[in-house]
């Protein structure tokens, strides 16, 4: 996708107040999240010394997905020649899936950013219906 962080561009997470503390209330199983650091706890280390806002989404839209119960786990985030605007990629298996768990990312951070409450469970259970609803049967699915 291609993201536009706007005035968000000039707030890395460590500059907003109380953001590693809800993302991980909010994901505490994102513990598992390598990232460039390659070790466990790898991402929220990026979280407390400061990260952009797309790195973020990339690593929501991926763990909202394995959390739906489809394993994903390939994200890039690229800033492009426009400052402030980033290529986010991640993987998914449906892509009607990607594409919800895309949008769903970027309303959960958000909610993280203002601190307000949000239903991850009810977009993790759309996922789910949404994969239902698209994916192959299984002799179809068989390759």
């Amino acid at each position: 996708m291609r993201l536009d962080l706007e005035e968000m561009e000039q707030f890395p997470t460590n500059k907003i107040e109380g953001f590693r503390e809800r993302i991980e209330t909010m994901f505490p199983t994102m513990i598992e999240h390598r990232c460039s650091e390659g070790c466990r706890g790898g991402f929220f280390s990026r979280v407390e010394r400061g990260t952009w806002m797309g790195h973020v989404i990339e690593h929501i839209a991926l763990e909202i997905q394995t959390l739906a119960g489809m394993e994903t786990g390939f994200g890039r985030t690229k800033e492009t020649k426009t400052p402030g605007v980033y290529n986010v990629v991640f993987s998914y298996t449906e892509e009607s899936v990607g594409m919800f768990a895309a949008e769903s990312a970027v309303r959960i951070a958000e909610a993280l950013i203002s601190a307000t409450e949000y239903d991850v469970e009810a977009d993790i259970q759309k996922m789910r219906e949404i994969r239902e609803r698209v994916r192959l049967g299984p002799s179809t699915g068989v390759s």
